[in-house]
């Protein structure tokens, strides 16, 4: 190798190295997309799992809307009765007597009486049950009467139905037809349809207790007033075509 070989070789510039600067700047660009990857991989379960937790079914979401109603206004009794009947509706009959224990320190409603005869009806403690639903009765006129005098204290007169000596009279009533007193239970559905004697489908289970007893002229007359505020309630129709059939 001639020695201007060696010295034009010597004259070249040395190979340029990366700068420190710039492989810290790589370096922290992939520790940025790993941090990121990671990020959304944890965002994606996350996701996933809330998913799996969501309230898949009407009765799982009414109880999800309850609780988190209860829990933001725990003061308002009414949130208590719907987080009751929510339990009871989720079979969580425990939670349900807490839940309408808890509910009655807040407002001392007749809608809990109710629940309560509910509960014990749901766990196959009917004569149990029936004697809930008359205290609810009782509570329920008892609270009736305390809003009529609260109003005629300050010179207003309180019209408003009482719905809940009529819910827990009819909730009676079919609880002694389903045990064989459908004499007692005609005279629960009295009480509920003197409240309210438009209600079609009471008077249609009526007219089934009036059947049971034998008395045809009851039940058609019950059968025909439900068909003047339904006028295609199918059950009044097949009640009124038994009737004749069996003249």
């Amino acid at each position: 190798m001639s020695p201007d070989t060696e010295l034009d070789r010597a004259s070249e510039p040395a190979p340029r190295r990366r700068s420190l600067v710039n492989q810290r700047s790589m370096v922290a660009a992939i520790l940025v997309t790993i941090i990121v990857i990671l990020a959304a991989v944890a965002v994606i379960v996350l996701y996933g799992l809330n998913m799996s937790r969501a309230p898949r079914t009407a009765v799982e979401r009414a109880l999800a809307t309850a609780e988190v109603a209860t829990r933001q206004q725990p003061g308002v009794a009414s949130n208590w009765v719907d987080l009751t009947y929510a339990y009871i509706a989720s079979g969580r009959y425990a939670d349900a007597r807490r839940a309408s224990a808890s509910g009655k320190v807040v407002g001392d409603l007749p809608a809990f009486y109710i629940a309560d005869a509910f509960i014990l009806e749901k766990q196959g403690n009917l004569t149990e049950a029936i004697a809930g639903y008359e205290a609810a009765k009782q509570k329920a006129i008892s609270y009736h009467d305390e809003l009529v005098s609260a109003a005629a204290a300050k010179g207003v007169i309180y019209s408003a139905l009482n719905e809940d000596l009529a819910d827990a009279a009819i909730y009676k009533a079919r609880l002694l037809v389903e045990t064989g007193d459908a004499a007692s239970a005609v005279q629960e559905y009295d009480i509920a349809l003197k409240i309210d004697p438009q209600m079609a489908d009471v008077l249609v289970e009526r007219a089934g207790a009036r059947e049971t007893i034998g008395d045809v002229t009851g039940a058609r007359a019950d059968y025909t007033a439900a068909l003047r505020f339904i006028p295609d309630l199918q059950e009044a129709i097949d009640g009124l075509e038994r009737l004749g059939a069996a003249q």
